[in-house]
Order: structure tokens, then C-alpha cells, then sequence
């Protein structure tokens, strides 16, 4: 595996990658995204600003997620502590579940980010996505706190570095 800066010529296959999830989510009955959010537009602004993320293995991209700053992404701190760099937008592909991909691609993540002197990294996540709250808490992350939004409650999650 090899983990990479998305670019611009990634933009069609992470889009392919999102669409696949988006169908897998809702055929779990887990409708935690869809045609709205994550929207295309957003995919491609996070790739040409720098901020997508890929995991690839062979030819074929298998993960991607966003990383940015966190006020930059939720427009606010929605995190307890200052100045966290933001997961967003973790996807994996069908196949390649419980395989170690997403702790492999945290993992590189947090290598990136500690490089920046950042504190730390933060998630948030929909409560009923259990699968991935108990991979986020395995890898460390602590619960911080409950938030509404118009698209339903989230609960933030935050990882200090040591």
C-alpha cells in the first residue's frame, strides 16, 4: 500500500470510489451519505486544494480521505481542543474492509500531521456508525462531544498526539 497526495488526474476514480461507498452505506442501511454530502464539488475542491488523501495499491486507489485544518472544514471549532487537524470524508473500497486499510491510512495521517506540529487529529462521526467509532476508539481517539446539526447529530472525537 502507498499512501499519496490525491491529484487532480485521482479526481475521476476517488469520484467512482465515493459513488461505490455511497451505494454499499445505503444497502447496509447505514444512509450516513449521499448525493448532497459528500458532493462532488466538495470532492473535487478538497483534491485541488491539497487536502485529499489515498491509499493505493497495485493501480487502483482502495481509500481516500480528507485532512485539513479543522476551522477551515466545519467553519468553526467543533473540537475541545485548539488547533486539530481534521479526518473527513474516510472511505474505503468494497473489498478491502477489515483489512487493516483504514489504520494503515489513519496511521500516515497522523505521521503527516505530527510533522506540521499539530496537536492532534480530530473526527467526527454519526453515532450509528459503530463499526467506525470502535476502529477510531481502538486507535485512540477519545469521545468528546455531542453536536446537532441540520443533518442530524455527530459526535466529535479527538486524538492527542504524545
Amino acid at each position: 500500500m502507498k499512501y499519496k497526495i490525491a491529484e487532480e488526474k485521482n479526481i475521476e476514480e476517488i469520484i467512482l470510489l465515493l459513488k461505490e461507498v455511497i451505494a454499499r452505506l445505503n444497502s447496509i442501511n447505514l444512509p450516513l451519505w449521499n448525493d448532497e454530502y459528500p458532493s462532488l464539488e466538495l470532492m473535487k475542491k478538497d483534491i485541488i486544494s491539497g487536502g485529499g488523501r489515498i491509499i493505493i495499491q497495485g493501480d487502483q486507489i482502495i481509500a481516500y480521505a480528507h485532512i485539513g485544518d479543522s476551522i477551515e472544514e466545519f467553519g468553526e471549532n467543533v473540537f475541545i481542543h485548539d488547533n486539530l487537524y481534521s479526518i473527513s470524508r474516510l472511505m474505503v473500497k468494497s473489498g478491502y474492509e477489515n483489512q487493516g486499510v483504514t489504520t494503515y491510512l489513519i496511521k500516515k495521517i497522523e505521521e503527516e500531521v505530527k510533522s506540521l506540529n499539530r496537536p492532534g487529529l480530530g473526527i467526527m462521526v454519526h453515532p450509528i456508525n459503530k463499526k467506525a467509532i470502535k476502529l477510531y476508539e481502538k486507535l485512540g481517539f477519545v469521545f468528546e462531544n455531542k453536536k446537532e446539526y441540520e443533518y442530524g447529530e455527530y459526535s466529535t472525537y479527538s486524538y492527542l498526539f504524545k
